[in-house]
């Protein structure tokens, strides 16, 4: 991903606050309580009178909300005969991916599997796992930042660190996802294991970790299809997988609708992206769409392009702080949409809605639902990611053509010369969904299908290069445009930055994009006087470029001496 921090990390330090009391109680309680009263009556009542409006439509929109009403997953799981859980703590998706696959996995081998998010999950009925028979937790966790939990996982972090529940008679296996070029390589998937362990579970098959930098896929298919066996094993079944059809979504297709009620590219409530008419806090679920005040170009070398950005935040109530990240939701670009649908031979106009086969998962849609093939493409799938091995699996089946069919299968399996082949024909000649069906052409699946194969697409996140301290109601990214001929001699680009390129405002024509703020751990030191030495090569100055403007005012304010620190950079912008 253009500009996306490392999913690694260093174990987080526990930060334990101390109660205030007082005055301070009582004006809390005061708004608290009137929080409450909005919440309950006003924003309820509210509620109702839209969820009224929507009945006399056609068809409804569905709406991805942040959290279930029902966070009981035991008694969902003993209600649905479920013995497997696999839980995620994914940033950009390839962990709730791999979640995904192994919950599939586990109904090949006679095992029912459930995908949960932790964040919308009642974590201190882990206990209780133990009341079923045949259990597995299985948690599938990424590493983000400077050693953190990914967002959906930080409660969960929380509730491991807090360790007053006792978790004994509770099976469970953890597979790590981080990068180990940084220094504290999959620390949240270790810490996971170790604490799951010390409350008293039961490690059912040892941990695994993938490796970002190197092969990712390859470490999780050699770890799963390792373990399976053995929980096979320790369950007293059979280990021989069934190869059965697996489809998760089932496609309807709507002749009759009403176009005010489709969705076109929001990432949760119908409308929410509409300017003018948001509502704070700002998310990841509820992006604010800031105004692009500022898109300029701070230099062209060669193929190279770096954009300097400037987002308006004014009136939003975000607050940022130099160091953290403003993650970007991007468009694919529409050449490649087009051609996607070209080779599958749909109709782009096509309004589907895709819904879980299975009616007890909490995740109904992959996407916001009923939407276009369109805007389905544009916005919420992601089209230029390598396709791991099980797409590849599962588009053999749509393929006539003999040889193309047996090239998929290989790759798709665990040999060696097929694990090879995948990594030579796919990772090194950097082939997307698109060039795999431009090289394949016999491979025809179906759109509706792919969709729910591949991944979703994810924000971009770009460090911010400016400080709140000079620029309180603008954010400002300074990135490099993505872009490279591949081995095929086709040109990738990067999604986002190929998209932002594009979003200069000019004679009155104005643009928005959605985004939040993610905080960080990577921060100035707390005192002003200490010197700092920086180095950052490329775009690796965009922090610290928002780091010389906070100590600039402080040196207006006199809190440093002049000056106190060292930079090192290939190419320099302090300006706007």
């Amino acid at each position: 991903m253009d500009g996306a921090p490392e999913m690694v990390e260093a174990a987080a330090e526990e930060v334990a606050g101390e109660p205030l009391v007082g005055t301070l109680d009582l004006v809390l309680l005061t708004l608290l309580g009137a929080v409450s009263v909005y919440y309950f009556f006003i924003r309820n009542s509210t509620k109702k009178e839209d969820n009224a409006a929507l009945k006399s439509f056609t068809i409804s929109p569905t709406q991805l909300t942040p959290r279930p009403t029902d966070s009981n997953f035991i008694s969902k799981m003993k209600s649905s005969g479920r013995n497997v859980i696999v839980f995620y703590g994914s940033q950009t998706g390839t962990a709730e991916e791999f979640a995904g696959r192994l919950a599939k996995e586990a109904t090949r081998y006679g095992m029912k599997g459930m995908v949960a998010d932790p964040e919308e999950c009642d974590m201190s009925e882990l206990a209780q796992l133990g009341e079923i028979e045949n259990h597995l937790a299985i948690f599938c966790v990424a590493t983000y930042g400077e050693g953190d939990p990914t967002d959906n996982a930080q409660e969960f972090y929380e509730f491991l660190q807090n360790g007053e529940e006792q978790l004994d008679g509770v099976q469970y296996t953890v597979f790590g996802l981080g990068n180990k070029t940084y220094e504290h390589y999959n620390a949240m998937g270790k810490y996971v294991d170790k604490r799951l362990a010390e409350m008293g579970a039961k490690q059912l098959f040892e941990y695994g970790m993938g490796d970002d930098d190197a092969n990712m896929e390859d470490d999780f298919i050699t770890w799963k299809d390792a373990m399976w066996p053995k929980v096979c094993e320790a369950f007293g079944i059979d280990a021989q997988a069934q190869d059965i059809n697996m489809k998760q979504y089932k496609l309807t297709v709507h002749e009759d609708y009403d176009p005010t009620r489709l969705f076109t590219g929001e990432i949760a409530r119908l409308n929410s992206l509409k300017v003018g008419s948001q509502r704070p806090p700002f998310d990841v679920k509820n992006p604010f769409m800031a105004e692009i005040g500022i898109n300029r170009e701070l230099f062209k070398s060669g193929d190279r392009n770096c954009l300097h950005i400037e987002l308006d935040i004014e009136g939003s109530r975000i607050r940022y702080d130099a160091g953290d990240h403003v993650a970007i939701y991007p468009n694919n670009d529409q050449g490649l949409v087009t051609r996607l649908i070209e080779l599958v031979g749909e109709d782009a106009k096509k309004v589907i809605t895709l819904t879980n086969v299975d009616e007890d998962s909490s995740k109904k849609h992959p996407f916001p639902c009923p939407c276009t093939y369109h805007i389905a493409l544009s916005h919420y799938v992601d089209i230029t990611a390598l396709p791991r091995t099980h797409v590849l699996k599962e588009i053999a089946e749509y393929t006539t053509d003999n040889k193309e069919k047996e090239k998929l299968l290989l790759m798709s399996g665990t040999s060696e010369g097929g694990k090879a082949e995948y990594q030579r024909w796919v990772v090194q000649d950097v082939r997307s969904i698109v060039h795999i069906l431009e090289d394949l052409p016999s491979c025809k699946p179906p759109l509706d299908y792919l969709c729910e194969l591949l991944p979703r697409l994810q924000a971009r996140y770009y460090s911010i290069s400016s400080s709140s301290k000079l620029y309180q109601n603008t954010i400002h990214v300074t990135a490099n445009v993505l872009k490279y001929e591949t081995p095929t001699g086709r040109l990738n680009k990067g999604v986002c930055t190929t998209y932002m390129q594009t979003l200069k405002p000019d004679n009155g024509t104005k643009y928005h994009v959605p985004i939040f703020v993610r905080k960080s751990q990577f921060r100035l030191p707390s005192k002003p006087q200490t010197p700092i030495l920086m180095i950052g090569p490329g775009t690796g100055i965009a922090p610290f470029r928002g780091f010389i403007q906070e100590r600039s005012i402080q040196k207006e304010e006199g809190k440093n001496r002049p000056w106190q620190f060292v930079l090192i950079n290939n190419d320099l912008h302090l300006g706007s």
